[in-house]
């Protein structure tokens, strides 16, 4: 009578177990149906958003060619007072700027719906950093700060995306030369390394309060308007294989290395 006591509990015990488990795995599959539905609404919605930017940078393109057209008809007009030279002057780089952005935001929107792919090619990485010091030359003129390229001249071919990568570092230099004060100086330094390459670059400004942060902000897509470029830059970063590291310098400024592999990946890492 006792064993068959026990053996009804342990009967009864197994029950409410599979009873327990039962009700465990349907709470499962009903989170697991939950998230799957939520994350097709989060990416319908990033597709959303993706044909928006595409479709807006696209509609005001046009307009904005017409604008820069025209202003620089009117800035070579010989009869201009200086005022009106001033104010042409003025609609020119504010289209300039706006058309950027436009740039910009369709960049994104590739970059964000998966459209964006490598065109990889051998290239002298020495060129292009060259070429992102001549294409901003004239802005830092413009702010006064002195800009300064250091690299050996025997730098080893690269094989990657060129585009992308001068994409990368354009934006970099752009917004270290942006943040820099008046007869500050900006560095940028390239030198071969182990398995590739490394891109340093250094200006004079304030500190960053969180380094590691602001990298988080551009990895998630967080930072504000004024680092769109930077936050496409790091994009295109982890599309090269590549790898970012920001940090504060010991006297005063910021450091931005990016190091690259010799070769790009076959496929894009996102």
């Amino acid at each position: 009578m006792h064993r068959l006591r026990s053996n009804a509990v342990v009967q009864a015990s197994e029950n409410r177990a599979q009873v327990i488990d039962d009700d465990s795995a349907d709470g499962l599959r009903q989170r697991v149906g939950t998230l799957e539905k939520e994350k097709q609404k989060l990416q319908q919605l990033v597709e959303y958003r993706s044909t928006f930017l595409s479709r807006l940078a696209h509609e005001l393109r046009t307009p904005l060619t017409s604008i820069l057209g025209f202003a620089e008809i009117l800035i070579s007009q010989e009869r201009l007072t200086e005022t009106q030279r001033g104010f042409c002057e003025r609609i020119q780089n504010s289209a300039q700027h706006l058309q950027l952005t436009l740039n910009q935001l369709a960049d994104l929107a590739r970059l964000e719906s998966g459209r964006s792919k490598l065109r990889c090619e051998e290239f002298s990485l020495d060129d292009l950093l060259h070429e992102s010091c001549a294409a901003l030359a004239r802005q830092a003129k413009k702010q006064g700060v002195r800009l300064s390229y250091e690299a050996p001249s025997d730098l080893m071919p690269i094989v990657s995306d060129r585009i992308k990568l001068g994409q990368v570092v354009y934006n970099f230099l752009a917004y270290a030369i942006a943040r820099s004060p008046e007869a500050a100086q900006v560095t940028i330094a390239g030198q071969e390394e182990a398995r590739g390459f490394q891109i340093r670059i250094e200006d004079e400004g304030d500190v960053v309060a969180d380094p590691a942060r602001f990298e988080v902000d551009l990895a998630r897509g967080r930072a504000g308007c004024s680092e769109l470029g930077l936050a496409i830059a790091k994009q295109n970063v982890d599309l090269l294989g590549a790898s970012l590291k920001i940090q504060n310098r010991p006297s005063r400024g910021l450091q931005i290395s990016i190091f690259l592999p010799a070769v790009a990946p076959d496929t894009p890492t996102r």
